[in-house]
């Protein structure tokens, strides 16, 4: 039970902040939300930042995990495995944009426990679509590369992507974005 409240109040917190941003949030939304009296938050966190910078940490690791690691882990046809996810559509919030580059705007810059903990999981992204490009290669699906900067592109354009579609209110930007990367990629192809 105690497991439970505690995701309870994880699921909460990540999407009042992936909503309002952190500032934004009200704790006792997310309390409402998580069906949680102020009690039991304080059972699992000593605050209200203390519980959103855990949220953020296990929320986007699940994401990767999902979305990415799953990618790295299979049996091959990376690339054709990466392509699809990234022009899936109905897991991209086009409204809300990217919770992480959302908290990177609104957090780094007036908060340090938020800025190192968005930093590390911005170099995991960068680390887990490079380990997919290096699998790629291993494969035998692409040409060697410098396949940390080709990281550090897809990221970039990946969230200027999802910015892009949320400021324009147009999710086709972000699509069309996105088969720009792809060629690119493909262009790496033997």
């Amino acid at each position: 039970m105690k497991e439970n409240t505690r995701q309870r109040l994880i699921d909460a917190t990540y999407e009042e902040v992936y909503s309002h941003g952190y500032q934004g949030a009200a704790l006792a939304d997310i309390l409402a939300n998580a069906g949680v009296h102020k009690g039991s938050m304080y059972h699992f966190f000593p605050n209200k930042k203390e519980m959103a910078l855990s949220a953020i940490k296990e929320k986007m690791g699940e994401r990767f995990a999902t979305r990415y690691q799953a990618i790295k882990e299979s049996d091959g046809r990376y690339l054709e495995q990466f392509f699809a996810m990234l022009r899936d559509g109905n897991i991209r919030d086009f409204k809300r944009g990217c919770p992480l580059a959302n908290l990177v705007q609104e957090m780094s810059n007036i908060d340090e426990d938020f800025d190192r903990t968005l930093k590390v999981i911005y170099a995991q992204f960068r680390k887990i679509l490079k380990s997919i490009y290096d699998a790629a290669i291993r494969a035998g699906e692409m040409r060697e590369c410098d396949t940390g900067k080709l990281a550090l592109f897809s990221v970039s354009l990946l969230e200027g992507a999802l910015l892009s579609a949320k400021a324009s209110g147009k999710p086709q930007d972000y699509f069309d974005s996105v088969e720009m990367l792809i060629g690119y990629i493909e262009s790496l192809r033997y």
